[in-house]
Order: C-alpha cells, then structure tokens, then sequence
C-alpha cells in the first residue's frame, strides 16, 4: 500500500501464516489503528472480515450497501505488518461500524469506554 491506512479502512490482507483457528489466507481486513500510529510504526491493527458470520457476539456485520460482504471478527484482532501483509484499499466503513468494532473490542479486553468519545 502506498499511503498509510486509516481507521475504518476495509483493505486487503494476507494473513498466512497462522496457527490454530486463527484466520488465515487472503482477505478483507478492517483497520483499527490511525495514521498517528502508522507514521512511527510499520504495523497496523486490523480485525479479519469473514464473509461468513457463525452468530458469535464478537462479529459486527457490515452495512448491506458496502462492496464487502461479511462480519468483521473482532476477538480476531492482531498487529500485522504493513509491508509485509497490507496490500490494497477497498473502502471505508461507516463511523458507526467503526464505533461498534471498538466498542465490542473494549469489552472483550475489559476496557471502559467515555460515551462521547470520538470513534476515529
């Protein structure tokens, strides 16, 4: 990828090699991390997109209108290497899937977030 990634970017990632149930292959992937973070580091933060949803409650399925079809799988969240794995920009998610992703994220790790607090 040639600019950095945003928050809320959906891009293409290629995840193997990966253990376990981790998921693995090329895929969508939705940025967490912002450009502050990119500009000092070569990783990024990113959730996996399954294009399939099993019904788990970390999975925030994405809007009917987005090219990208599927459930972002937030307890799949890792830092992966920008060079390495990040390869092409496909859109961006609306703030609110966003929002939902963070927010299901800081319950899973026992985070407690400000309710006015801004998503990007």
């Amino acid at each position: 990828m040639a600019a950095l990634p945003r928050a809320g970017d959906v891009i293409w990632v290629e995840l193997d090699p990966v253990l376990g149930t981790e998921q693995a292959g090329r895929r969508p992937a939705l940025v967490l991390s912002d450009e502050p973070y990119h500009a000092v580091s070569t990783r990024a933060v990113i959730c996996p997109i399954s294009n399939r949803g099993r019904g788990w409650p970390f999975e925030v399925p994405l809007p009917p209108e987005m090219k990208t079809k599927g459930v972002v799988l937030v307890d799949q969240v890792r830092a992966v290497h920008q060079a390495s794995r990040l390869f092409a920009f496909v859109e961006a998610v609306p703030a609110s899937v966003l929002a939902e992703v963070r927010g299901r994220l800081a319950g899973l790790v026992g985070i407690k977030l400000m309710e006015d607090q801004d998503p990007r």
